[in-house]
């Protein structure tokens, strides 16, 4: 009896029907792990990949025992930031250079005993970069920024880790854990240029200017409202009384216009 090896392993992992089994995933990101060490590279089932978004919509206030249809129309509130959840799988046993790739890909799903002997390395130390990205880095003063790739595929999401699962799953004799799952959850966050570009470019909804070197209230005026003459809506939303003395860094509220 002849049997199909790849498919099978995609059975065995829940990896789809006539899919080729876990496939490499790598983490990069501005901390200072990866700028001595590099990307982070895992393990991950391309099927099982969880990615959500909610909208919060407002419904207007409506007293005790007035209820119409009107009541029905919700007004737009915000967008909340994607999130995206991942199981990552680290083995420091059955990679060694002895072992075939058959028996690295069925070793996760293939019942063994949990203790076993071998010169395999603490896998921790692997798990443990990916612990990292859930730390204050020090040079960063916060925890990293991260952009996940997946082969062709550059930048599948970028954001920064929220929840960190681990579960280890083998040990040598002495204890050391050389298999290991991680459950990770990221939520979105983009940089001040991606923000720029998905601002609503819109005159009629209220939205916010960080000041720059020699940046004038004519000129966001221009810039925001296509007319250079409405700075002072700008500078009566933000109790600007000097015009001139706009300090750089400050965060101004653009108002929309009625």
């Amino acid at each position: 009896m002849t049997f199909n090896k790849a498919a099978l392993a995609s059975t065995l992992l829940g990896a789809g029907p006539g899919g080729g089994g876990l496939q490499k995933l790598t983490i990069s990101h501005d901390g200072a792990d990866c700028a001595e060490n590099g990307p982070i590279e895992a393990l991950f089932n391309p099927y099982e990949i969880s990615r959500s978004r909610s909208v919060v919509w407002e419904a207007p206030d409506q007293a005790w025992g007035s209820w119409t249809w009107g009541g029905l129309q919700h007004e737009f509130g915000t967008v909340e930031p994607a999130t995206l959840s991942v199981v990552l799988f680290f083995d420091t046993y059955e990679s060694r250079a002895q072992a075939s790739a058959w028996s690295r890909v069925t070793s996760f799903v293939t019942p063994a005993n949990p203790f076993q002997t071998g010169d395999s390395t603490d896998v921790t130390a692997l798990t443990g970069r990916v612990a990292l990205l859930a730390e204050v880095d020090t040079e960063l003063h916060r925890p990293p920024q991260c952009t996940l790739s997946w082969g062709s595929f550059s930048e599948i999401f970028t954001g920064v880790l929220t929840q960190l699962d681990e579960r280890f799953t083998m040990f040598l004799a002495d204890g050391t854990p050389v298999r290991a799952t991680v459950s990770c959850t990221f939520v979105e966050s983009l940089t001040d240029a991606q923000l720029r570009e998905r601002e609503l470019h819109s005159a009629d909804v209220d939205k916010t200017w960080t000041v720059r070197r020699n940046d004038t209230l004519h000129g966001i005026a221009a810039a925001e409202y296509g007319d250079p003459r409405l700075w002072r809506h700008i500078a009566a939303a933000n109790g600007i009384v000097n015009p001139r003395n706009l300090t750089p860094g400050t965060v101004l509220t653009v108002p929309r216009l009625a």
